[in-house]
């Protein structure tokens, strides 16, 4: 009878870390895909006006990051996009043919009971706790060219 108790635990919290990398790996291809299509609305304005485009490539990560599964306000609000020009120097302008870097960070919320806290520990990257809610910020980047 321990047995079976030990066992269906065990099971109970291998399928529920299933469930969480499974949520976790759709969140990494919402983040992918939102600095996708940002690089994509930088580099199409960005010689014109930086501001506006950095302004406008942000509020588009920031709308596909909200929109992803299990994606919320809050998460978003955990949305950061950099636009650099070799990786490590700010950038503030654009000339036609600039290749600049742009990086988004988002974070994603563990949600799974007890899987999440284990994740949380075990994680070496980076990650936020607030109150009870466990996130780890996952990050993209795409290289773009300013059109």
């Amino acid at each position: 009878m321990i047995e079976f108790l030990l066992a269906g635990t065990l099971l109970l919290l291998f399928l529920l870390a299933i469930l969480q990398m499974s949520l976790l790996w759709a969140g990494k291809g919402a983040v992918d895909t939102a600095a996708h299509f940002a690089a994509r609305a930088f580099a199409r304005s960005a010689r014109v006006d930086f501001r506006k485009a950095r302004e406008t490539a942000f509020l588009e990560a920031f709308r596909i990051c909200r929109n992803r599964p299990g994606g919320a306000l809050g998460t978003a609000a955990m949305t950061a996009l950099d636009i650099t020009y070799d990786g490590e120097r700010g950038a503030n302008r654009a000339s036609p043919g600039d290749a600049l870097c742009v990086r988004l960070t988002h974070g994603v919320e563990l949600v799974v009971p007890w899987i999440d806290r284990i994740l949380y520990a075990l994680s070496p990257g980076e990650k936020i706790r607030v109150g009870d809610h466990f996130y780890l910020m996952l990050h993209a980047t795409r290289w773009v060219t300013v059109e």
